[in-house]
């Protein structure tokens, strides 16, 4: 049961009940003696890896040396862009956008939006 609900967070109590062929308030106990309760998850803008941060130095890096070879002509030819990284889950029901969280496990990290 603990595979099933890591593989999917939002997978629903009925879900489970039929897949393990088990009743459903047999499922439910033991989704909660397991620890496990719904929490809200809602829509956030993705956070930078470290990975991705490394990226970005290494670009911004890059784009300084060009500037100083080129001079204020580079700036000319700069188009710049912001990126922003949403994770796309179109619920129908509030219930679909809850997941099943351990008592004890951390909060999830959100970005500040910014308009």
């Amino acid at each position: 049961m603990d595979e099933i609900i890591q593989d999917d967070r939002h997978v629903a109590v009925d879900t489970v009940a039929r897949t393990l062929g088990l009743g459903h308030n047999a499922v439910q106990e033991m989704i909660e003696s397991l620890g496990y309760r719904k929490v809200c998850a809602r829509w956030f803008p993705r956070l930078l890896t470290e990975d991705h941060k490394g990226q970005h130095k290494a670009i911004t890096s890059e784009l300084l040396q060009r500037y100083r070879h080129e001079g204020d002509d580079f700036l000319l030819r700069i188009v710049t862009g912001d990126e922003s990284w949403f994770r796309h889950f179109e619920p129908e029901t509030k219930w679909q956008i809850m997941e099943w969280r351990h008592l004890h496990s951390p909060s999830k990290k959100k970005a500040k939006t910014v308009p």
